[in-house]
């Protein structure tokens, strides 16, 4: 780990001083809920900062990410006191069963990080989160009310009743104006400076004395901290309360700080390791617990601040150290502190940091109406039923929103069939003609993204017509993600369906993380023992499979192919088949006979030559290498076929490398051989020559047809 660089150390000392007024107002917002001494709960609010800092900057998982309490953490933490509170649980024993709540929310966002399940929560819809954080925003705002308009009022001199009021109005406008006119100070402290000013500037205008309850009172000293598991509330605990908060709070939290990293990342260039930061959160909200502390997450403005100031690898670590120094020494401080001054900053946070006011405009545009909708139905739900609750609905939502999306795109990508698209294999003259005549009944679907229950019968109802006739169909997995039971069954009766016309079901590049296993018909029988077997093929590419299904239509068609272990004659070559039984001696003569075993390369890329193979018996490949071990097909040649035309026609270097596939026996005809015919035969070389020609305009139309198909 490197050292600490002067970056570093500013950006943590910058970071510490924006967190220490937050920290304070939130743990003292959150304490003042249940009746709890103000100044312990803006301890606890540090404790949680030093804590949460400390664990995530130790892990590293973010590059200058600060973290204290938040304003979502806060929101869901109140309305979990207020439900126990609700339920018939003792005041007294609220502080303890905040501590379990921490501990289990702590629990499972180290679970999600040992998972590494930490990217699963930024899929939640952003409508989702803004109306959560909107509603939040709401009722953090009510929360303020009390301190904002005063505490007692009926034991209060009239002239000191607006004073709460007006020294939050400065501290607020002065978080607002000064970034704008002084962007190097931090909007927190300018507020925290004139707030606490203004106050004092009114109480030595307002006759009489401050009121003890509008001040934070002298923090608890650091003898106050006990490392304690409240154990003795254990038996009464009501789970069915902490349980859903804790998750929800460890899901708000876990979120909270993702979209804080992304923020670090976006500014620093760096990358955060969501595995690493939400194993430090489960461990800060786990010791913040234990120490008695509040919850909290990553905290953006400070996190924007400290890695603007430099700070990188070290900040956290620096910002949790700084406020553990502050805890120990800022205590007699805080008797001066006054509570609205706090309520100003986190009216602040809610009203700048949390309030989606976008949300007014999603609802005008008649494209984002349905988001509008959703954030503002999470909206009322946070704000006039229950926290959690709205947390639900939100997940709920998202899963919805996804199954929607999923079920509304398109799983079928493109449709062709053998005649826009036939094999790689080269084929004798008359099976051309009857592929070319019924290549129709090979098709083609190239399927994308996840075959499930909502998708996979819509799919069955477009495939209807190829499924009820005698053909060979086709489906291409390479984009499919994800294939669920149903899909599976759904395949079945797909196969079925065919079967019972004469035709085949055939699968192509399958791969192992769609959840068919290599052999569909293996796993088709594994997830229907009972039902009657059927026989499907699987191939590793389309091209693979598109041979064995004009194989089949061949032989359906009673012209079955070629093997390569079955020898041609020399008037059975199509490219010889119009020579006269006079023509065909003159030519046997200029040809040589050649054998080769299986593996062996005829030629390389780049070779010169100008020799013409024309196949016997065997098979041979021409491909194109790639990268590495990798390259591509272009073509296979069986008995009755051939290649190397081109370097033929006009000697010059090969365009592709010819390995032999199967043992093979070829004809080589070279330009020194066809001048010898030239000159005892011309009109054999003539005839030659001839379909020569016809064979390239035939590979120049397809070329022209492939490059159509590829730019459609």
């Amino acid at each position: 780990m490197s050292r600490p660089s002067s970056g570093d150390l500013w950006g943590g000392l910058s970071s510490a001083v924006v967190v220490l007024p937050q920290a304070m107002a939130f743990g003292a917002t959150l304490w003042a809920l249940f009746g709890g001494d103000v100044g312990s709960g803006a301890l606890a609010g540090l404790i949680a900062a030093a804590a949460l800092s400390l664990t995530s900057g130790i892990m590293g998982g973010t590059q200058g990410l600060v973290s204290s309490p938040t304003g979502p953490t806060l929101v869901l933490m109140g309305g979990t006191m207020v439900a126990l509170q609700a339920s018939g649980v003792p005041l007294e024993t609220l502080p303890k069963l905040l501590v379990v709540l921490l501990l289990l929310a702590g629990l499972f966002q180290l679970l999600i990080g040992i998972t590494n399940s930490g990217h699963l929560i930024k899929f939640i819809p952003y409508p989702v989160v803004a109306g959560f954080m909107t509603g939040a925003a709401f009722l953090m705002i009510h929360s303020q009310l009390q301190p904002i308009f005063g505490a007692e009022l009926s034991n209060v001199a009239s002239d000191w009743k607006l004073v709460p009021l007006l020294t939050t109005i400065v501290t607020l406008v002065t978080m607002i104006l000064i970034p704008r006119w002084l962007p190097s100070i931090p909007g927190s402290v300018a507020g925290l400076i004139c707030g606490i000013a203004a106050f004092y500037l009114f109480s030595v205008i307002v006759p009489g004395d401050i009121v003890p309850a509008w001040l934070i009172g002298q923090l608890p000293g650091p003898d106050s901290i006990r490392f304690s598991v409240p154990t003795d509330v254990f038996s009464d605990i009501p789970w069915a309360i902490l349980v859903p908060a804790s998750m929800a709070l460890a899901v708000i939290a876990s979120l909270d700080t993702l979209l804080t990293a992304l923020v670090a990342d976006v500014t620093s260039g760096s990358r955060h390791n969501a595995r690493k930061e939400m194993i430090g959160q489960g461990l800060g909200q786990m010791l913040s617990s234990i120490f008695g502390g509040t919850g909290g997450a990553g905290n953006t403005g400070a996190t924007v601040i400290a890695v603007n100031s430099g700070g990188r690898r070290w900040v956290g670590i620096i910002s949790g150290v700084v406020i553990v120094v502050l805890v120990l020494f800022v205590g007699p401080v805080a008797t001066y502190l006054p509570i609205s001054v706090l309520a100003g900053i986190i009216l602040h946070v809610a009203i700048f940091g949390m309030m989606e006011r976008d949300i007014l405009a999603w609802i005008r545009a008649r494209r984002t109406l349905l988001d509008g909708g959703i954030a503002i139905l999470v909206t009322v739900v946070t704000v006039t039923y229950d926290l959690m609750v709205a947390v639900a609905v939100g997940v709920v939502i998202a899963i919805f929103q996804f199954v929607h999306a999923q079920i509304i795109a398109p799983v079928k990508r493109i449709r062709i069939t053998e005649k826009q698209r036939p094999s790689l294999r080269r084929r004798t003259d008359s099976a051309r003609e009857l592929l070319v005549e019924n290549g129709d009944r090979i098709i083609i679907y190239e399927l994308q993204g996840n075959l499930f229950f909502g998708t996979v019968d819509r799919l069955f109802n477009e495939m209807s017509v190829d499924l009820e006739s005698k053909s060979w169909v086709i489906l291409d997995m390479r984009r499919v993600a994800r294939v669920d039971l149903t899909a599976a069954k759904m395949f079945q009766q797909m196969g079925a369906r065919l079967a019972s016309n004469g035709g085949e079901l055939i699968f192509a590049t399958v791969h192992a993380e769609m959840g068919l296993g290599d052999d569909i018909s293996s796993t088709l029988r594994k997830i229907s023992p009972s039902g009657k077997p059927i026989e499907i093929k699987t191939f590793i590419d389309v091209d693979e499979s598109l041979e064995y299904a004009e194989d089949a239509l061949l032989t359906s068609l009673g012209e079955p192919p070629q093997m390569p272990d079955q020898k041609v004659a020399l008037n059975e070559i199509e490219l010889f088949r119009d020579l006269s039984e006079q023509q065909l001696p003159g030519l046997q003569a200029v040809l040589e006979v050649r054998t080769y075993s299986a593996g062996e390369e005829l030629f390389h890329i780049g070779d010169m030559g100008d020799e013409l193979f024309i196949v016997i018996r065997g098979e041979v490949d021409a491909i194109l290498p790639l990268s590495g071990q990798h390259y591509k097909r272009l073509a296979t040649f069986g008995p009755g076929t051939f290649f190397g035309e081109v370097s033929f026609l006009q000697s010059g270097s090969r365009t592709a490398n010819a390995k032999v596939t199967h043992d093979s026996e070829l004809y080589v005809l070279d330009q020194k051989g066809f001048e010898q015919l030239q000159k005892n035969n011309p009109p054999a070389a003539i005839v030659i020559l001839t379909a020569l020609g016809r064979a390239l305009s035939e590979h120049l139309r397809w070329a022209d047809v492939e490059l159509q198909r590829m730019i459609d």
